[in-house]
């Protein structure tokens, strides 16, 4: 497995490319610049077989559907409690862009639940529900990488106060998080990537939420 990190769009989010050993790879989070994102699948030979969301929000979702217009075979998936958010302009804040509302309501997704695992190839990806952000944030698990959307950043977690966010229940995720065994490399929504150990050892937040186990 192989991950290209690509930051889109004003808000600098990190949309992914988790590529197989073979052609096939998802795209995690195509945020925006969707032509940006093709060119890169592109050059890699790397056909998106899924795009994998971590939330509904505008800056996760606003190259998603030129995205599936080029590659109409791959499959869309969100979190159960966020497929609303593709289809509402108002929860998923593209209301406020100044851009074509019509790029942000989005059908055909797939939802997704806790336990669920995708095959990509010989990937297996694990899905989490981590919300708290929103209602139906995710976290992707695939080999040593944790894609944790704006759950879970460098130091640092997302913001609450937004449609669907929830503080307490953004802990208890964090609490998920920081159970799970081992350590991984963590990709978040935004900034710089970190690992789950440190985080654990160097998060504010991620402490408050062990205290309260």
């Amino acid at each position: 497995m192989t991950v290209g990190i690509i930051p889109v769009g004003m808000l600098g989010t990190n949309c992914y490319i988790i590529k197989t050993d073979g052609e096939s790879c998802a795209v995690v989070d195509p945020g925006a610049q969707p032509e940006r994102i093709i060119r890169e699948l592109e050059e890699l030979r790397a056909v998106p077989r899924m795009i994998l969301l971590t939330h509904g929000h505008h800056d996760h979702i606003g190259g998603v559907k030129k995205l599936m217009a080029r590659y109409p075979d791959a499959v869309l998936y969100i979190g159960k409690g966020d497929a609303e958010m593709l289809g509402d302009t108002q929860k998923s804040l593209a209301v406020f862009r100044n851009s074509d509302d019509s790029d942000f309501v989005i059908g055909n997704a797939r939802t997704l639940a806790d336990g669920d695992v995708l095959q990509l190839e010989e990937l297996e990806i694990r899905v989490l529900e981590t919300p708290g952000h929103t209602k139906g944030g995710v976290t992707y698990l695939c080999e040593d990488a944790m894609f944790a959307g704006d759950t879970l950043f460098y130091g640092d977690v997302g913001r609450t106060d937004l449609y669907g966010g929830d503080y307490t229940t953004l802990l208890r995720s964090l609490r998920k998080l920081a159970e799970v065994e081992g350590d991984y490399r963590v990709y978040p929504g935004h900034g710089d990537s970190t690992t789950l150990q440190f985080e654990r050892q160097n998060n504010s937040y991620i402490q408050e939420a062990l205290k309260g186990r």
